[in-house]
């Protein structure tokens, strides 16, 4: 597995990463008597870097079962704080994501979203005191534009900044990505099969179940799912070429920018988790830039707005 460094932290993680949400159901029905064996195999092939939220329904609990019998050590381990962003909310959140995890330490505690109704002075400086206790070893952003990334960098030093970005929600490449590149912010990628669309296995007709977040999403039904099918449909000529499927296909042209230290992906199984992780060694990376051009050839010559099913992820 390639290792990335962190932001100017020295520190290297996995350029891909286990994303948990799925762990908790959001997107359909999960068999969560294998979580588990999932999480211990991520590990086992390499993937160091582990990303979950307080948000996530019971995903920490999950992932700290899974992190027992020296698991924890050898990961980087990522979480957030997701609903009350005061210090107060901060702290309670972080004791709890602590006792969930089963551990004393969390090595990247993130700001789930700008919340304009919190100074976010108030919400670092929580986490920087959280940091000298020792609780917390690096502070990160999620779903930041670039002004709320300048602001907060101003109250404390921001490692990273979790970002919705693949192939079909191009929206960073107008300033997040220069602005990271420029300042040596590390970008987290989630959402980065497009939630499942870059896996080219739906039809232009599928109806996602209602105990599925993607019913409710737009872009994710009718016409507009048809045309982003039709991209992806064209874009399976270009990986066939390679020798590749499309869903390393789609961690690919991520991890052609360096400005990516983690891709993270939501396996819910050990076939997709393989699937997903044999991307780092399916393309010679001095091949990587030249499949990203291809790619973006295509997806240029469509032109369709960006499929995020939030505004506030359009950074």
């Amino acid at each position: 597995m390639e290792l990335r460094v962190l932001g100017e932290t020295g520190e290297r993680i996995s350029s891909i990463g286990l994303g948990t949400w799925q762990l908790a159901g959001m997107m359909g029905a999960v068999d969560r008597t294998n979580a588990t064996s999932l999480i211990r195999k991520a590990i086992d092939s390499g993937i160091t870097f582990i990303d979950t939220a307080e948000k996530y329904g019971d995903s920490e609990q999950v992932l700290g079962k899974a992190l027992t019998d020296g698991y924890r050590d050898k990961i980087f381990l990522a979480t957030k704080v997701s609903t009350d962003f005061t210090a107060s909310g901060v702290k309670r959140a972080l004791k709890n994501s602590l006792k969930a995890l089963g551990t004393d330490r969390v090595d990247l505690y993130q700001i789930h979203r700008y919340d304009p109704e919190v100074p976010v002075e108030e919400t670092l400086q929580a986490i920087d005191s959280l940091q000298v206790a020792g609780f917390i070893r690096y502070c990160g952003v999620s779903n930041f534009t670039v002004q709320q990334l300048q602001q907060a960098r101003q109250i404390l030093p921001i490692v990273s900044n979790q970002i919705n970005y693949n192939a079909l929600n191009r929206s960073p490449e107008k300033r997040m990505i220069e602005y990271c590149r420029q300042e040596h912010i590390s970008v987290i990628t989630h959402s980065s099969l497009a939630k499942g669309i870059l896996c080219g296995k739906y039809e232009r007709d599928h109806i996602f179940a209602s105990d599925d977040e993607r019913s409710t999403f737009p872009g994710y039904s009718g016409s507009m799912f048809a045309k982003y099918l039709a991209v992806v449909d064209e874009l399976k000529n270009v990986v066939e070429n390679e020798g590749i499927n499309l869903v390393q296909a789609a961690i690919i042209w991520l991890l052609a920018q360096e400005e990516v230290a983690s891709v993270l992906i939501g396996p819910k199984s050990l076939s997709q988790l393989e699937e997903a992780a044999g991307a780092v060694e399916a393309l010679a990376p001095n091949r990587m830039v030249a499949f990203r051009e291809r790619v973006n050839e295509i997806l240029d010559a469509h032109s369709l707005p960006p499929l995020c099913p939030f505004p506030n992820q359009l950074v």
